[in-house]
């Protein structure tokens, strides 16, 4: 923050004609307890922030659908936890208001603490800043920019499906399997697009970088489309989308099975997804 920015701007604009003092008593005079509207909130705002805050509230609806009862406010939390807590009360205000929910009864908070809180992030994130302070707050905060441009409609429900939209997720199934990111590739898909393009990451590595992430579900969505389009005549009548939901828990011989037995071959996967229910589920 420079110096001529921040609370201390208002000071320093009035050192001349005696208004010093002035400046300074209505700086740190008895609070005025000035109440927003959230709409107020919202337009004060700076583009960027808003932004910020409208593609988190788009990513909470999306998992909310999964979850019809959780508040809003929870779901903020569970998902964003290290975010600050101005954003996260603004998400959760902004689902609140244009779909309701009954909100559990809460102790009344700590107003001294709130108000600590949000003088420390005033001081501290200064989204009236350049664009480029908004994404060193985002990289802060594990929230690195995901490629909008490249992820579509049923790319983004397949995110929030298999990993609620978090980057970091990952689970170790019982035979040692561990399945990693947004889309939750296991080490073999991983091996598959190495081999592919010639890239060069670990695991590691992957979980850590939402772009990389981003480019490997391009290639094998990709992948699994030339194996629909490989079936011919065989795929009609069934849901494009809904075929790659499948081929995604089933690989793309699994895919060829489930069409050509009609549905018969109809095995789940170790958390008990069968194809069947994937295809369903993300089918027009």
């Amino acid at each position: 923050m420079t110096e001529d920015t921040g609370l201390m701007r208002p000071i320093l604009e009035r050192k001349e004609a005696g208004e010093m003092m002035s400046a300074l008593r209505k700086a740190f005079g008895p609070s005025r307890g000035e109440t927003l509207t959230l709409e107020q909130e919202l337009e004060r705002l700076t583009e960027e922030r808003l932004k910020l805050v409208l593609n988190i509230a788009q990513w909470v609806k999306m998992a909310s659908g999964w979850d019809n009862t959780t508040p809003y406010h929870v779901l903020v939390e569970r998902m964003y936890g290290k975010m600050d807590m101005t954003t996260k009360r603004l998400v959760a205000a902004i689902l609140q208001d244009a779909d309701p929910r009954e909100e559990a009864e809460t102790p009344a908070p700590d107003k001294r603490l709130a108000a600590q809180k949000a003088v420390y992030e005033q001081m501290s994130f200064d989204f009236d800043e350049a664009k480029a302070e908004v994404q060193a707050f985002k990289d802060a905060q594990g929230e690195a920019e995901t490629p909008e441009a490249t992820m579509d409609g049923f790319m983004r429900k397949m995110a929030m499906s298999e990993s609620s939209g978090d980057p970091n997720a990952e689970i170790t199934l019982d035979d040692g399997r561990t399945f990693t990111g947004l889309y939750q590739f296991g080490d073999a898909r991983l091996s598959d697009y190495r081999k592919a393009t010639g890239a060069k990451f670990t695991t590691a590595e992957f979980k850590e970088d939402e772009a990389l992430q981003q480019k490997v579900a391009e290639w094998h969505f990709a992948d699994i489309e030339d194996a629909i389009d490989a079936l011919g005549s065989e795929a009609d009548g069934y849901d494009r989308d809904g075929l790659k939901a499948v081929a995604h828990i089933g690989g793309t011989g699994g895919m060829k099975k489930y069409v050509r037995t009609k549905g018969e071959y109809n095995p789940s996967d170790a958390l008990g997804t069968s194809l069947s229910e994937y295809y369903n589920k993300f089918s027009a």
